[in-house]
């Protein structure tokens, strides 16, 4: 019997938050074998913001999919048996600190494990690309860019809107002194599929918008290091 497949796709920026790019959106939906699937939100990161909310039901209302969102921010009774029911579970942009101090003060990082070992595609924008990474470069804490411990069920490091060269040197110089081991940098409108904790495919709507791959020694595009 084969293993599950598990999928994570991160999204480095724009997706549902903060304006919607429905290329992007609609290309976590290619990757389910299914035709109708069950798709759940999570705008923790932006304690539940309705406007985001509004704007997840909007994007998917004609894909044949069955919606719903869980406001983590007022309750976290039956969120387990919630995500275990889904497909795909969108995770939305905002404070990532936030959104990780709520999972892990819940202990919910277990859930979200059970969730990728089941083969639900885990997917999300900005805050909601990098969560599942072992280490996030984030400006979340109000200190400006600095490294976060996630919720490690992809190795290494990652930061979401590598498009800004700022953010992009700052993640580079922290894999170079330490802080941060080598990793991803997702620039705006790619989303990057990572299948069992492994990058296969960048897919990009923005022209000479990409992903990187970084270590001590060198910066390369992530198709070159897919390759």
């Amino acid at each position: 019997m084969n293993s599950v497949e598990k999928k994570i796709i991160a999204i480095g920026g724009v997706g549902i938050s903060p304006e919607s790019d429905e290329k992007l959106d609609l290309h976590i939906l290619s990757h389910s074998r299914k035709t109708k699937n069950s798709i759940g939100f999570l705008g923790t990161a932006s304690k539940d913001d309705k406007e985001k909310i509004n704007k997840f039901y909007k994007r998917f209302e004609n894909t044949n999919s069955h919606l719903s969102h869980f406001n983590l921010t007022s309750n976290v009774n039956n969120f387990s048996e919630w995500l275990l029911s889904k497909d795909i579970v969108y995770v939305g942009g905002g404070n990532t600190f936030f959104m990780l101090e709520i999972w892990k003060k819940n202990d919910l990082e277990k859930v979200f494990k059970i969730a990728y070992e089941k083969g639900i595609i885990l997917s999300g924008v900005s805050a909601g690309a990098v969560c599942w990474f072992d280490w996030i470069l984030s400006d979340s804490m109000g200190q400006g860019f600095e490294p976060l411990k996630g919720i490690g069920l992809i190795k290494g490091g990652c930061t979401p809107h590598s498009s800004n060269a700022e953010r992009l040197n700052k993640f580079e110089f922290n894999i170079k002194n330490n802080k941060l081991p080598e990793g991803i940098a997702i620039d705006d409108g790619v989303a990057v599929v990572f299948i069992d904790g492994k990058p296969t495919e960048v897919y990009s709507t923005f022209d000479n918008h990409n992903a990187y791959f970084l270590d001590k020694n060198k910066r390369i595009n992530l198709k070159e290091y897919i390759k």
